[in-house]
C-alpha cells in the first residue's frame, strides 16, 4: 500500500511539474512575444516621430537673412469661416528684422485701405479696401496688393487664424478672451480702425520684448517653438524661424524696448496704448464698456462668456457630423476657442480622429507624430497614449 502511495505521489509530483513547467515554457513564449510586440510599437512610433522632427526641425542650411541682413515677414491674420474659400485680411504687420543694425520695425497696414479689387465681384464703392482684397481675390492677391501699399516685398509670408491666435495666448499663458477683445476693438477709439491696427502692433511689440527676450534655447523651450510654429502658417521652415529667433534673443530687446519701432501705412495719428495683461479689464471697460449697448450685434453682441462658450460647444456638436464642418473645424483649430480644458481636449481629439480618416497615410502619421509630439511637451499623458495608439494602428495598416 506504501509503495502504491510513493508511486502515485511521484507521478503526481511529475505530472505538477510537467505543468508548472509547460506553464512557464508557454508563459514564457507569450511574454515574449508581448516584449516583442511593445518593443515593435517603441520602435515604430519612434521611428515616425524621429523621422517627422528630421522634416519639421532638421538643420536648414538656407539664411532667412537677405544680403542686407535684413529679414521681412508679413503677419496676416486671417478671419476664415466656414464654408468660404478665402478669409479676410483682418490684422496686417510686416515686421523687418535687421540683424546688423540690432533693431526692428513694425508696420501696421489698417484693413480699412484702399485696394484694388479682382474683376467678376458685385461690389460696390465702399467694398474696395485690403481686406477685401484677400477675401475676394486669395491669399496671393491680398499679399501683392498689401506689397504694394507698404512699397516692400515680403521674404516671408506667417497667417494666423481666429482660433490659432486662442491657442497661441493660452500656450503663452496670456489672459485669452480679454486680449482679443483688446485685439478686436476699434469701436472704443474716435479714429477706429487705425489705432486697432497699431494696437496689434503694441502688442506684438510686448510679445518680443516678453517672450523672445533673453531666450536660453533649452529643449523645453524648442518644443515651445515648436508647438507655436505649427499652430501658424508659414513658408519659413521651423529651422529657419529658429535662427530669427536666436537674432532677436542677441538683441536683448528687453533691456532695449527702444530697437522696436512703429509705424503705419498710410500714416494715422494714433495713440502708443500699452497691452498690459494685469490692467486689461480696466481698459476695456473704458474705451467699449460703456458703448456696448449701443453697438450692433455683429461688432459687440453682448453676450457674457459662459454664453458664447455654451453657444459654441452646442454648434460643434451640432455640426461635428458634417464632413465639410470637420475638414474646416480641424483646419482652423476651432478647438482652441473653448475655455474649458477638458472639453477641448475631447472636442480635438474627436476633430482630429474624423479628419486624418480622409487623409493618406503618411499624412495621417504627420498629423499624429506632431499631436504625440504636443502631449508628450504638454505632459498628457492619457491623450499622449490615445495618440501613440493610434499612430500604431495607421502604421499597421
Amino acid at each position: 500500500m506504501k509503495c502504491l502511495l510513493k508511486y502515485f505521489f511521484i507521478i503526481a509530483a511529475s505530472i505538477l511539474v510537467l505543468w508548472i513547467v509547460s506553464k512557464s515554457v508557454f508563459w514564457y513564449h507569450n511574454y515574449r512575444i508581448v516584449q516583442e510586440e511593445s518593443r515593435r510599437r517603441v520602435a515604430a512610433i519612434a521611428e515616425v516621430l524621429a523621422r517627422r522632427q528630421q522634416t519639421e526641425m532638421g538643420d536648414d542650411k538656407v539664411d532667412p537673412f537677405g544680403e542686407d541682413d535684413v529679414v521681412r515677414i508679413l503677419l496676416i491674420g486671417l478671419d476664415n469661416r466656414a464654408e468660404q474659400e478665402y478669409g479676410h485680411c483682418d490684422a496686417i504687420q510686416m515686421i523687418e528684422i535687421n540683424r546688423a543694425q540690432k533693431n526692428v520695425l513694425i508696420t501696421a497696414v489698417p484693413r480699412g485701405t484702399y485696394s484694388p479689387l479682382p474683376v467678376g465681384f458685385m461690389t460696390t464703392s465702399t467694398d474696395y479696401y485690403v481686406s477685401n482684397s484677400c477675401a475676394l481675390g486669395g491669399l496671393e492677391y491680398g499679399v501683392a496688393n498689401i506689397e504694394h501699399i507698404l512699397k516692400k516685398d515680403a521674404d516671408y509670408i506667417i497667417t494666423v487664424g481666429f482660433s490659432e491666435v486662442y491657442g497661441i495666448l493660452r500656450a503663452s499663458e496670456l489672459p485669452t478672451t480679454e486680449t482679443l477683445q483688446w485685439l478686436r476693438n476699434r469701436q472704443g477709439y474716435t479714429i477706429g480702425e487705425p489705432q486697432r491696427a497699431h494696437n496689434h502692433s503694441t502688442f506684438l511689440k510686448q510679445f518680443l520684448i516678453s517672450f523672445v527676450a533673453n531666450q536660453e534655447f533649452s529643449s523645453i523651450d524648442r518644443a515651445w517653438h515648436y508647438i507655436l510654429y505649427k499652430m501658424v502658417q508659414t513658408d519659413l521652415t521651423f529651422d529657419q524661424s529658429e535662427k530669427i529667433i536666436r537674432e532677436l534673443a542677441d538683441m536683448q530687446l528687453s533691456e532695449h524696448p527702444e530697437n522696436i519701432q512703429l509705424t503705419m501705412k498710410p500714416v494715422y495719428k494714433v495713440t502708443d496704448i500699452l497691452y498690459d495683461p494685469k490692467t486689461i479689464d480696466e481698459h476695456l471697460e473704458a474705451t467699449i464698456g460703456q458703448i456696448a449697448k449701443l453697438l450692433p450685434e455683429e461688432d459687440y453682441t453682448n453676450l457674457t462668456n459662459e454664453e458664447v462658450q455654451t453657444k459654441l460647444v452646442q454648434t460643434i456638436n451640432d455640426k461635428k457630423e458634417n464632413p465639410a464642418f470637420t475638414k474646416w473645424a480641424f483646419e482652423n483649430e476651432l478647438w482652441w476657442q473653448v475655455e474649458d480644458g477638458q472639453k477641448r481636449d475631447f472636442i480635438r481629439w474627436d476633430f482630429l480622429t474624423m479628419y486624418i480618416n480622409d487623409q493618406p497615410i503618411e499624412e495621417q502619421q504627420a498629423i499624429l507624430a506632431d499631436y504625440i509630439l504636443e502631449m508628450e511637451h504638454l505632459g498628457k499623458e492619457e491623450w499622449l497614449e490615445k495618440g501613440k495608439n493610434l499612430l500604431l494602428q495607421v502604421i499597421d495598416k
